[in-house]
C-alpha cells in the first residue's frame, strides 16, 4: 500500500498579464513505506515546484490541482490550517537553501524544537533532548553548544545538516529532501545518506530531488525523470540509470558523472529547456532530441508502459514507463 499517491497533479502560476503558465503537466507517482523515489531533471524542470504544490507552499499566485493521497487525506483539497497539522509532523522537508529556509534571529534549539513544542509531541525539557541527539545524529560536533547558536555563526554545511535536523527530529512518515547534500563533502554526504537510510529501514518513505545521479543510484529505489514539468520516465532505480528508454533520460546520463565512470565521455545535451510560455507541441524535448522524427514528436507525446509487471498500469506511478513512442526500440 502507498503512503503517498499522486494522481495528475497540475500546477499553474497566473502571470501578471492574467495569462497561466503550466509549470507541471499531470504527473501521477507513488511513494511506498520504507522507499526512497528520486526527483530528477535539469533546473527549472519543476522538481520544487511538484513537492512544493503537495504541502501547499506556492505562492498565491499559483494553484495545483489533482489529488494527492497521504494517510486518507488528500493534500491538495485540505486548507493551511489543515496542512499546517500534518507539516513538520507527519511530513518532513529539507529545503534547498538553508540560510534563508532558516531564521537567523532565532537559535538552533528554538527553531529544532518548535515543531515538537506545536504538535504537542514532547514538553521542553525532552524537546531539549531531541534538539541536541539530532544535531548529534547528523553529524555536528559538540552539539550541547551547537544548539545555542544561531544559523548565521555556522558553516554553510552545518546550516544544512541542521535543517535535516529539523526535517527528521519528528520522525515524520514522509520526508520530502529537496538536494539535501548540496553542501556538504563527500564524507558527511555519507553519513547523511547513512542516516535517511536508516529512517527507510523505519518504514519513512523519502523523496529526493537532486541533480547527483550518484546519489539517486546509491540511496534511492526508484527514480522519476522530469522535463518542462512533465514526467520523461519513471522505473527502479537499476532500471532506469542502467538501461535508459526516453532520450532525454539517455542525454542526462550521459552529460552526468559517476564515480567510476571516469573512462565514459561527457555528451552535453545540446540546447535550452524549453520557456514554458511558450512550450512545444508534442513532446517538449523534441527540439533538442536528436532521435526526433516529424512530424509525429511534434504532435504526439504517449506514455508507454514497457514492463509487464502485476502494477504496470501504464502510468508513472507504477512500473517502467517513457513518454517516448520510441521507448521501446532504446536498449
Amino acid at each position: 500500500m502507498s503512503l503517498l499517491e499522486v494522481r495528475d497533479l497540475r500546477t499553474e502560476f497566473r502571470r501578471s498579464d492574467g495569462e497561466r503558465l503550466t509549470v507541471v503537466d499531470g504527473l501521477s507517482f507513488d511513494v511506498e513505506p520504507g522507499k526512497a523515489l528520486a526527483i530528477v531533471g535539469e533546473s527549472g524542470s519543476g522538481k520544487s515546484v511538484t513537492v512544493r504544490s503537495l504541502l501547499g507552499l506556492l505562492p498565491k499566485t499559483a494553484k495545483a490541482a489533482g489529488s494527492a493521497q497521504f494517510q486518507g487525506k488528500d493534500l491538495l483539497k485540505l486548507k493551511q490550517r489543515e496542512l499546517r497539522r500534518i507539516r513538520g509532523r507527519d511530513i518532513g522537508m529539507v529545503f534547498q537553501n538553508a540560510m534563508e529556509a532558516m531564521n537567523p534571529t532565532l537559535t538552533v534549539e528554538r527553531q529544532l524544537t518548535e515543531h515538537l513544542l506545536w504538535h504537542g509531541i514532547c514538553g521542553k525539557a525532552e524537546a531539549r533532548q531531541r534538539a541536541v541527539q539530532a544535531l548529534g545524529d547528523v553529524g555536528i560536533p559538540e552539539p550541547e553548544r551547537r544548539v545555542r547558536m544561531y544559523p548565521f555563526q555556522m558553516s554553510g554545511g552545518m546550516r544544512q545538516r541542521t535543517m535535516i535536523a529539523m526535517a527528521m527530529i519528528t520522525r515524520p512518515a514522509l520526508l520530502i529532501a529537496d538536494e539535501p547534500t548540496t553542501a556538504v563533502d563527500v564524507t558527511i554526504q555519507r553519513q547523511l545518506l547513512d542516516l535517511l537510510a536508516g529512517l527507510k529501514e523505519q518504514g519513512t518513505g523519502i523523496i529526493m530531488i537532486t541533480h547527483d545521479l550518484g546519489v539517486a543510484r546509491y540511496f534511492c529505489d526508484d527514480v522519476m525523470v522530469m522535463y518542462a514539468g512533465q514526467v520523461m520516465e519513471r522505473a527502479t532505480t537499476l532500471e532506469l540509470l542502467d538501461r535508459p528508454r526516453h532520450p532525454y533520460s539517455v542525454g542526462l546520463i550521459g552529460s552526468s558523472i559517476e564515480v567510476g565512470g571516469r573512462e565514459l565521455p561527457l555528451i552535453p545535451i545540446p540546447g535550452s529547456p524549453p520557456d514554458l510560455a511558450r512550450r512545444p507541441a508534442g513532446c517538449p524535448f523534441h527540439p533538442r532530441c536528436a532521435q526526433a522524427e516529424q512530424p509525429r514528436c511534434s504532435e504526439e507525446q504517449e506514455l508507454i508502459k514497457l514492463d509487464a509487471g502485476p502494477e504496470a498500469n501504464g502510468t508513472t506511478a507504477h512500473g517502467h514507463g517513457a513518454a517516448c513512442w520510441k521507448a521501446a526500440t532504446l536498449v
